[in-house]
């Protein structure tokens, strides 16, 4: 083939540049691992990077010198990648786990839906967790980020999910923890009245968060966990409701919120309501599309908690 008669070729066919230059497969290799990415992680969003970044944001509220626009990019950024980092190698690592259940509660997830085979997951998960504990390491917060893979590890890999008191007590509590302390720690020292106030939000969150577990009672029963709806049967309904509304009570008792403005108040009355009307639809509800609905507000009201900090340090 002749010089002239290659050019004539590529002005004919456009797109095997791309291919003989391997743009097109890097392309697509990229937009694979975005939609790869995206859909295992979604459901999570609400319950790691946004609060993360708002908690991020709190800390940077409260140095006692106003912070460089340089120094709040910087530490947002962090804050943004640390938490993608965080919520992708937990969400691989469960659904490794759980393609059984995923297969009737959640058909949608990669491993479920063949979009991702388990070896490709298991090489995402080892390289995700090991870029995150290396970044953790390098912005001074490897304790949370080790202790978040160590409980990550357990409850997916060590039957840690397959009873309540593990799988939300302790997981979502703790790992509630390594959010707040990690989000805080990229950009100021961890104080005690933080401490104070990061235990007790974490605490109440571990408490209801077995409000998930509505959801997936028919793939829990599958993969052989006994969730707190199962173990309780048909009493669930009641006694998280109770327990719900008792959680304001006890949080408005130990000053969970700190007065610095009179707004302050106001945004304590409207999550007190939100709480009441989550334990109204925990009552009331009765498919798992509702039941998810009611765990996003959940996850909605915990961003609200991390909220008023954010905007009144």
């Amino acid at each position: 083939m002749t010089n002239t008669e290659e050019t004539q070729k590529l002005q004919l066919h456009p797109d095997s540049v791309d291919s003989i230059l391997g743009f097109s497969i890097i392309s697509d290799a990229i937009h694979h691992e975005l939609r790869v990415f995206w859909y295992f992680t979604w459901r999570d969003w609400s319950t790691s990077v946004v609060p993360g970044m708002m908690y991020t944001t709190a800390a940077l509220r409260s140095l006692d010198s106003l912070p460089s626009s340089e120094f709040v990019i910087k530490s947002l950024a962090r804050s943004f990648i640390y938490f993608l980092l965080f919520i992708y190698s937990f969400d691989i690592a469960n659904q490794i786990n759980g393609v059984a259940e995923d297969r009737i509660n959640k058909p949608d997830r990669p491993l479920s839906s063949g979009l991702v085979s388990l070896q490709g997951a298991y090489i995402r998960w080892y390289i995700t967790t090991a870029v995150h504990l290396v970044l953790a390491a390098a912005w001074n917060v490897l304790p949370w980020a080790g202790l978040w893979v160590f409980i990550t590890v357990y409850t997916s890999f060590y039957g840690g999910d397959k009873h309540w008191t593990t799988k939300n007590l302790l997981f979502m509590s703790t790992g509630s923890l390594c959010l707040l302390q990690g989000a805080w720690g990229l950009v100021a020292p961890i104080t005690a009245r933080e401490w104070r106030w990061a235990i007790l939000l974490s605490g109440m969150f571990g408490i209801v968060a077995s409000v998930q577990d509505l959801r997936d009672v028919a793939g829990d029963k599958v993969a052989g966990r006994h969730t707190l709806p199962i173990v309780t049967g048909s009493n669930f309904r009641w006694i998280m409701a109770v327990i719900i509304c008792a959680t304001p009570a006890v949080c408005w008792r130990l000053e969970f919120l700190r007065y610095t403005h009179w707004l302050v108040g106001y945004c304590g009355a409207l999550l007190t309501l939100s709480m009441f009307y989550m334990a109204y639809r925990v009552v009331q509800g009765d498919s798992p599309k509702y039941h998810h609905k009611t765990y996003m507000i959940l996850t909605y009201i915990y961003c609200g908690c991390i909220a008023v900090p954010m905007l009144f340090p």
